[in-house]
């Protein structure tokens, strides 16, 4: 004869354990072997303990996603652990809190009433019948298979079913509404300059939907090379937008972003809410109209940059090679490249560096997301760069420096190298 004592404290942690895909509710054999002071507990933990059938159902968890109108049918298999006959009555409980519940009326459970012999496995069948007009969101529920009911301690509200199965309905429909844009922009400006980019949003919808783009900027800092943190200041932004999109229309959000001469460099985000209410779909859910913004400011430097090289007498010729990100902007305009090279002998006297290569790099994946704002709609190409290569001849020997003034350009990798015979 098994024990059908369950302990409050499992309860605490799960009604239930999972054995080989099947859920049961059963005893922890240890529990039983404990010391003396766990056997001498207050009252009212003696009277928690509590009997319960043993039900093995398989799969307490359901969802379905159907639109208005939609009907589908869940199946629910539950087996008889006693030696008895149990009886079931499957009924529809309402949760306490969360999400909206599913109405009763919605469901059909099949058997209704019944018994079950010792050993037997029944299926019930729980059709649901979405109504046309039923609200776009998620709604939740649990089918209850018995009346018995457990409280779970330290969690207020009613008690929950001992042998439930858990329903969660996504009510949808086809949206109408469409926003044409990367989920992310990334661009770069320079500080007193801006740059502007675009959003399209397309409604096929039979009726208007409101259009109002909000900036988010509370929780957004500027992330610089020093330690202190900025804000960002909305007055670098302005949103260009209709009040709302006609049935069957396209608008376009104008977006600019023009940081002053004195702005701290460093990278900038914010986040973008459209405002845009589509009744085809969850109100609370709204990250399918949400843009990241995030660009990086920088500022033309007054001095150029200067590091020193030894070059030995077996030296024939120097070459530098500066090699620049290339980053498009917003708009997808790019900008090459350009730098001012001076080398400085070791007597100081000052050469100019002769170019004499220019190289393209990028890198294109087939695997990666492309992205929408971009033409080719096969390749994702990411990571370009350009290459730029000047030549010393016939360094004389000592230490020499070169001066570098980037122009276009937010940062730069060098490198020299010295042929030697």
């Amino acid at each position: 004869m098994y024990t059908r004592t369950v302990l409050s404290l499992l309860l605490a942690v799960g009604m239930v354990a999972a054995t080989g895909g099947v859920t049961i509710a059963q005893v922890d054999s240890q529990a039983t072997e404990t010391d003396s002071s766990n056997v001498q507990t207050d009252a009212s933990q003696q009277e928690q303990a509590t009997n319960y059938t043993r039900l093995y159902i398989e799969d307490r968890h359901k969802h379905l996603e159907l639109k208005p109108g939609e009907s589908d049918t869940i199946t629910i298999t539950v087996e008889n652990g006693e030696d008895d006959v149990v009886d079931l009555s499957p009924q529809v409980v309402v949760p306490p809190r969360g999400q909206p519940p599913i109405e009763e009326s919605w469901l059909t459970i099949e058997p209704g009433n019944t018994t079950l012999a010792a050993g037997e496995t029944r299926e019930f069948n729980v059709t649901v019948s979405v109504p046309d007009d039923a609200e776009i969101r998620r709604y939740g529920g649990e089918i209850a298979l018995t009346d018995e009911r457990v409280q779970t301690p330290g969690r207020p509200g009613p008690a929950r079913p001992v042998h439930g199965v858990s329903l969660g309905v996504e009510v949808w429909q086809e949206p109408t509404v469409r926003v044409d844009a990367d989920r992310y922009m990334f661009s770069q400006v320079k500080a007193g300059d801006s740059f502007s980019t675009e959003i399209t949003v397309e409604n096929t919808g039979e009726q208007a939907v409101p259009l109002n783009p909000q900036l988010n900027t509370d929780d957004r800092r500027r992330h610089g090379a020093v330690g202190n943190q900025e804000r960002l200041d909305r007055s670098w932004m302005t949103i260009d937008a209709p009040s709302e999109v006609g049935a069957g229309e396209t608008e376009t959000i104008e977006i600019t972003v023009s940081p002053p001469a004195d702005a701290e460099r460093g990278n900038y985000n914010a986040e973008l809410d459209l405002g845009i209410n589509d009744p085809t779909r969850n109100e609370q859910r709204s990250h399918w109209q949400e843009v990241r913004l995030r660009f990086q400011v920088w500022s033309q430097p007054d001095e150029a940059f200067e590091t020193s090289f030894d070059v030995s007498q077996a030296t024939t010729d120097t070459t530098l090679e500066l090699t620049a990100d290339q980053h498009p902007r917003a708009s997808d305009e790019r900008t090459d490249a350009d730098f001012n090279v001076t080398f400085v002998a070791p007597d100081g006297t000052e050469v100019e560096a002769e170019r004499v290569q220019v190289t393209d790099n990028g890198h294109v994946s087939l695997g990666d997301e492309r992205q929408s704002s971009r033409s080719n709609d096969t390749y994702a190409a990411r990571g370009e760069s350009q290459t730029v290569r000047y030549r010393l001849e016939d360094p004389g020997a000592g230490t020499w420096s070169v001066r570098i003034m980037p122009e276009n350009t937010m940062n730069f990798e060098y490198e020299i190298v010295r042929n030697e015979d």
